[in-house]
């Protein structure tokens, strides 16, 4: 190892020191491990080759405790520093690519561009050749780390359960390493299931070759390190498609596919990604609630008086202009409160968010932080307004919200992760609380604060409304995406070479 300072001194000093950073993590003191990275690097402790380690613990940790724009330069130092590790590098370039959604003042190029950069990094993967082929029922291969209590298993269990076998195998392919009882309840669900979390990229793309999958749609895009993609990139299947487990273009040539709909996606977004947009004539998105939300099927709502806005995203999707934004909303409501609930337990980053909560004009007496709980559904019962976040938005909390009868007031972007909300209501019948300026934003969440008789006939209306929509009519959902599938199939089959 070479060190800024020489010698074994310097080395015991560095372990001894990183020793204290590990320990500091275990026992969830994150504020600590952070400072104490900070002396680290102030006192260039870290090995050259060992660089990129200290800016990846540094990002993740800001991270954690909802600080973007301070751990986007660290994310970034992770995957360009070199490691001998390539499959490692590519994950965190995967995992700063998930995180620039996050912060607000990044362009929808610069977005496209940066995903464009992991197509490069990749390199050239020797790919898997395919003749064409017609039988009885097409095989659509799924691709997922989340086949377990995950919130995209909320999104994709449909798929899993409702095929029309008369047309249709399914295999699954599992590369998660949480497998439990809904792992076992959900693979009985399929033609097929595989372990794969224990093979590499490679053999996993084998394995599905093997499988003669027609389609393959990877479930998880840049999240959890960008693994499925690394497996996709060998092209296991001659069609392959990605979407909701991630909201932009994956950047990855062999992704012929990403799914949309026709709101979420409008005509401009086709510049915007590598793969061809599949948009589904409704929603793109499916919810199925668990067994939790039983509890509350027969809730009746009467608003607080003043009402209660409320967010249920992770806090690092909070940025401070949308702090100011809701700092905005509370001053035209008087009275009005406003609840965060975190989904990360521990007291550390609430904190720091009360800070900047005040720092953009919230009045501290008017705001309630609250850390993420398992049995967090109930804290649903202490809000009146959902308002939604930019530009990474809400997908599951904001079906759950509508679920649990609250109307969520969403900003509308320019790009598909910013562009969830926007067809979450619109097919739920609740378009008219989306937002296409952040003064509109404000403009409604404040006249529905301020009208507690159309709020209270909101909470009556939208758990049905929201129950008779696109977005929890499975069978209708799967049939549309089974048209897809067809029509992609027909349309690889009928191509030139």
């Amino acid at each position: 190892m070479r060190f800024g300072r020489s010698g074994r001194h310097t080395q015991k000093t560095f372990e001894r020191a990183f020793k204290g950073v590990q320990k500091a993590l275990a026992e969830g003191r994150m504020e600590q491990a952070l400072a104490r990275l900070q002396e680290m690097e102030h006192a260039d402790l870290f090995p050259e080759e060992r660089r990129y380690e200290l800016h990846e613990y540094m990002g993740q940790l800001l991270y954690w405790l909802a600080d973007l724009k301070e751990a986007l330069p660290h994310l970034r130092l992770a995957w360009e520093l070199p490691r001998a590790d390539h499959a490692a590098r590519m994950a965190a370039l995967s995992n700063y690519l998930m995180y620039l959604h996050y912060v607000a003042d990044v362009t929808d190029e610069e977005m496209r561009t940066a995903h464009a950069a992991y197509a490069e990094m990749l390199g050239d993967v020797p790919q898997f050749t395919h003749e064409k082929r017609r039988r009885e029922k097409l095989r659509i291969g799924y691709l997922s780390p989340n086949i377990t209590d995950h919130i995209v298993l909320n999104f994709a269990i449909q798929l899993f359960s409702a095929y029309d076998r008369t047309r249709f195998e399914v295999y699954l392919y599992d590369i998660g390493s949480l497998q439990c009882e809904t792992t076992d309840w959900v693979a009985g669900m399929a033609d097929s299931y595989a372990d794969l979390s224990n093979e590499t990229a490679d053999a996993a793309a084998r394995r599905i070759y093997a499988d003669g999958i027609d389609i393959l749609f990877d479930l998880a895009g840049h999240s959890a390190g960008g693994k499925t993609l690394q497996i996709a990139a060998y092209k296991p299947a001659p069609v392959q498609l990605s979407g909701i487990g991630y909201f932009n273009t994956t950047g990855l040539p062999a992704m012929d596919y990403f799914l949309g709909d026709t709101i979420v996606d409008p005509p401009e977004m086709d510049a915007l990604f590598t793969e061809r947009i599949l948009r589904l004539p409704e929603t793109h998105l499916c919810f199925t609630p668990s067994e939790r939300f039983q509890a509350y099927e027969q809730l009746h709502r009467t608003p607080h008086t003043p009402p209660v806005f409320g967010s249920f995203n992770n806090f690092a999707k909070i940025t401070d202009e949308m702090l100011a934004l809701w700092g905005e909303i509370l001053r035209r409501v008087p009275g009005a409160q406003l609840l965060l609930k975190n989904v990360r337990p521990g007291a550390e980053i609430l904190v720091r968010m009360g800070q900047r909560a005040v720092r953009a004009g919230i009045d501290p007496a008017r705001l309630t932080l609250r850390p993420g709980s398992k049995d967090y559904l109930r804290d649903y019962l202490d809000v009146d307004i959902i308002l939604d976040t930019y530009p990474y938005q809400g997908g599951g909390t904001t079906c759950e919200a509508l679920f649990m009868g609250l109307p969520v007031v969403t900003l509308a972007g320019t790009r598909h992760g910013a562009r969830f909300g926007a067809s979450l209501l619109a097919n739920a019948g609740l378009g008219e609380l989306v937002a296409d300026t952040p003064e509109a934003y404000v403009e409604r969440a404040a006249a529905l604060g301020s009208d507690t008789e159309l709020l209270a006939a909101l909470h009556t209306a939208i758990p049905r409304m929201m129950r008779a929509s696109p977005l929890m009519s499975g069978g209708r959902y799967v049939r549309a995406v089974e048209a897809a599938y067809e029509m992609i199939w027909e349309r690889y089959l009928n191509e030139e070479a």
